[in-house]
């Protein structure tokens, strides 16, 4: 992975099953799974015990869990313009050495919250757009259980690709993130890393989130 051939990850055949996904409920009904699925994490989101997307307490989209209280930190760290843009700025320029990089549990809060800001003025690409994405985040599955961590970094590079062009973004940017290629079977999990990361600036950047969240 080389920012000689910008943005070019090294492919994964991984995802030979990727399928588009229907639109869901911005709302799902708060999920009831057992302590043990979300027990043996160690780090939490903002030091908030079982604020993960997997955590039955997280219970997003609803006035109360962790999902929450997360949403409001997560709000007033990134209230102001500059913040939103050296985000954006971390994300299109990963570096596993940089120790600004934040946690992608924390990106996908980010995107989470952008996304559903998004419903209501078009942002988030309409139908078909990023709201299904986010579905699949509050369902928890797709990105967070199924398969392995390879699988589902590739899923979510993968759905986050697929309707990029729904946001009408630069052609700059759609040709930064069609460049991005997980789809041989070598890719190190750190590019894997990266190349989601990359894919969340762009989307982030594409949705206006640099002028407001």
């Amino acid at each position: 992975f080389s920012f000689s051939d910008p943005l070019r990850i090294p492919s994964t055949s991984i995802l030979s099953r990727h399928t588009t996904h229907s639109s869901r409920a911005y709302l799902p009904p708060p999920r009831r799974m057992s302590a043990a699925s979300s027990s043996d994490r160690t780090e939490w989101l903002y030091d908030i015990p079982n604020s993960s997307w997997a955590s039955p307490e997280w219970n997003w989209g609803y006035a109360s869990g962790t999902g929450h209280d997360c949403a409001a930190i997560c709000r007033r760290k990134f209230a102001n313009r500059s913040s939103r843009a050296d985000l954006v700025q971390s994300l299109l320029g990963p570096s596993a050495a940089s120790p600004s990089q934040p946690s992608f549990e924390e990106v996908k809060l980010v995107l989470g919250l952008a996304i559903q800001r998004g419903r209501w003025d078009g942002s988030d690409g309409g139908p078909g757009g990023y709201g299904d994405v986010l579905a699949e985040m509050a369902n928890a599955q797709r990105y967070e259980t199924d398969g392995t961590e390879e699988s589902r970094m590739i899923s979510f590079v993968v759905d986050m690709k697929h309707r990029y062009g729904l946001l009408n973004p630069s052609q700059e940017d759609l040709e930064m993130m069609k460049s991005i290629d997980v789809s041989n079977g070598d890719t190190a999990i750190d590019e894997l890393d990266a190349a989601r990361r990359i894919c969340s600036g762009l989307v982030l950047k594409s949705m206006g989130f640099i002028d407001g969240f």
